[in-house]
């Protein structure tokens, strides 16, 4: 009998919704619009009690420690604790708009049936949602992450008649079931059995010698960082299974399942850890998990710069906001061993700017691929080169994509300015604890504006430059309403994290309150951070001015202030000279006039940069990039 039946009955409803809906849409495949709506509203009706659950736990109504599933003589430990409570509302956010978005998109594939995709979908939900419920390394784990694996793979070759679709989808299932092997393999060299909760292996790990826990963290770094995507693992599938897949698994993998690989990463390196720290080296770990989030966010951004497959390039974005994530994971890491206050501080904004990003980057990736099906969806191609011109006839897919490329940029307001910037300051301003940390965050603030120059990419050779009149023979127009309404609905998730972190801050702020065995969980008890910090703004303590709550709201609305305040001075210029408009024919460079012959092409962008920086990789050979840069 669980004691929180409250937080329990709901996440079990919600599971066995979903292993209804996988049963029962599959019968209305041959009505595809009626498959597409049962399945929605099956996934919706889950991802309702999934959001209910996890955010009451969030707000601080989690359990205290774990609890057990009795499977007859097998107990299966159940934790459903502020952090888990956050990550299940990502998932159900996210899945339920991606199963609306599917309702029309799925027309796209007329040649394929949707009955395994209605099977899988919902059994992918199923098992992203137990493997952040389990609180084990064995059967419980096993169970939820070959759930979450094998309906993955189905989903990632539903366009089974492609080669290279079968390629990748054995690729990635080939890699999932190693990195299931390396987690399992870290439980049992802790000395872990069936049913032992990971605070219990945590405990066998006290007295442990330096070779055994360099074993056990190692294992389950690898594991989980091969699910999360760092570099190099993410590289090795990544790419290929999320540019493959259709557009609404797409934006479940790239921003939900990637994040299982993150909770595994916070799981271990923050909650199953030997009583007092006993033989661990958190400086070391930290160290470590900065420099491969340093890594992964470096080398991930500057890859996919050199894309021109759409979604290409939004998978290897994926990598590169991993790469902040981690970053942040391991300043928090390194730092929480600090005996100085103001340190230990800088660890709990640090970790904050990670699951803050980890928030962001689920709504604007997630964004950005269901915007990438809907190009794939209304010309048929994912080619950059053959795109353009967008703007005009997908105005509304053009001004949600706008937000969301701001967003994974980083460009203030935005929600990637908030996370990013939390991220990196607290790297900035560790110096005396580690100048490895300043140069990483030096390293992540420079490949911000390489995320910039990505998307200015990807939004002008898709919206704005010319191209597509030339090169797409179909009818262009704006998706349908029912692929809309999810996109819309996620850029305006953006712009409200964007003005309000704070909003956003306090919930990340209530889940690790609220999970027990927190590693830096006293910083996020009542008044833990109250007064060892505080925001300056031209001398000005805005800390007393607005109170510690607003504390975060108030410097992007100033930046957003100053640029309203801006653009008000710019139209009063402009009318105070009494200039006027004048339409003239566009300068063509010398060109007689604009054809498919002479409009500018992916390999001419930023090709000094791309140049320099060839050895990070990201193209599968020379000729390959000849092929994506020339004439389609």
């Amino acid at each position: 009998m669980f004691t929180r039946p409250d937080l329990v009955i709901p996440v079990f409803a919600a599971l066995a919704a979903l292993a209804a809906a996988a049963v029962v849409t599959p019968l209305f495949a041959a009505r595809r619009r009626a498959a597409g709506i049962v399945h929605f509203a099956f996934v919706a009706a889950a991802c309702v009690l999934l959001a209910w659950a996890g955010l009451k736990a969030a707000l601080g109504g989690g359990m205290d420690e774990a609890e057990f599933l009795r499977l007859g003589p097998i107990a299966v430990p159940i934790l459903i604790d502020g952090l888990s409570g956050l990550f299940l509302a990502v998932i159900a956010v996210l899945s339920a708009l991606s199963a609306l978005y599917a309702i029309r998109y799925m027309d796209h594939y007329p040649d394929y049936g949707l009955g395994r995709f209605t099977a899988a979908f919902p059994v992918f939900i199923l098992g992203m949602a137990a493997l952040v419920t389990v609180d084990d390394l064995s059967l419980g784990f096993t169970l939820a992450w070959q759930l979450m694996t094998l309906s993955s793979f189905v989903l990632i070759r539903f366009e089974r008649r492609k080669p290279e679709n079968v390629r990748a989808a054995a690729k990635y299932l080939a890699l999932m079931e190693l990195a299931w092997l390396l987690v399992v393999g870290g439980g049992l060299v802790a000395g872990g059995s069936i049913g032992d909760s990971l605070h219990t292996l945590g405990g066998k790990l006290a007295g442990a010698g330096a070779g055994p826990l360099f074993a056990v963290y190692g294992l389950l770094l690898v594991g989980f960082g091969l699910k999360a995507g760092v570099f190099p693992l993410g590289q090795l599938w990544l790419p290929d299974a999320h540019s493959v897949a259709p557009s609404p698994v797409s934006a479940l993998l790239s921003g939900v399942m990637l994040k299982t690989g993150i909770f595994g990463l916070l799981r271990v390196f923050f909650f199953m850890l030997p009583p007092g720290g006993n033989g661990f080296d958190a400086a070391l770990w930290g160290l470590v998990l900065a420099a491969v989030g340093a890594a992964t966010l470096f080398i991930g951004t500057i890859q996919s710069v050199k894309q021109s497959d759409a979604k290409r390039l939004l998978a290897f974005s994926s990598i590169g906001q991993i790469g902040y994530i981690v970053l942040g994971m391991g300043a928090a890491l390194l730092l929480s061993g600090s005996g100085v206050p103001a340190v230990r501080s800088l660890a709990a904004v640090a970790i904050l700017g990670a699951l803050f990003h980890v928030l962001n980057h689920a709504a604007f990736k997630g964004l950005l691929f269901l915007t990438g099906g809907s190009l794939l969806y209304a010309t048929g191609t994912k080619d950059l080169n053959r795109l353009g011109g967008l703007i005009k006839l997908m105005p509304v897919s053009a001004a949600v994509a706008g937000v969301a490329s701001l967003s994974i940029a980083g460009m203030p307001p935005s929600s990637g300015f908030a996370s990013k910037w939390t991220i990196i300051t607290s790297s900035l301003l560790a110096g005396d604890a580690s100048v490895l940390l300043v140069l990483f965050g030096i390293a992540a603030l420079f490949t911000s504006v390489v995320t910039l120059a990505c998307y200015v990419k990807f939004f002008g050779m898709a919206f704005t430059a010319s191209g597509s009149e030339w090169t797409v023979k179909k009818e262009i127009r704006e998706v349908p309403v029912l692929m809309l309404l999810p996109k819309l609905a996620l850029a305006a998730v953006c712009i409200v994290q964007g003005l309000f972190p704070f909003l956003f801050f306090g919930l990340i702020s209530s889940a690790l309150a609220n999970s027990r065995g927190f590693l830096l969980g006293e910083a996020f008890t009542p008044g833990g951070l109250d007064g060892m910090l505080s925001v300056s703004l031209l001398g000005i303590r805005v800390h007393d001015l607005f109170g510690p709550g607003l504390n975060a709201a108030v410097a992007p609305l100033v930046v957003l202030g100053l640029l309203a305040a801006a653009l008000a001075a710019a139209v009063l210029l402009r009318r105070s000279a009494g200039s006027r408009e004048v339409a003239v024919p566009t300068w063509l460079c010398g060109y007689q006039e604009l054809s498919d012959k002479n409009r500018y092409r992916d390999h001419g962008m930023f090709a000094a940069f791309k140049n320099f920086f060839r050895w990070t990789g990201g193209r599968t050979s020379p000729k390959a990039g000849r092929r994506q840069g020339g004439r389609p």
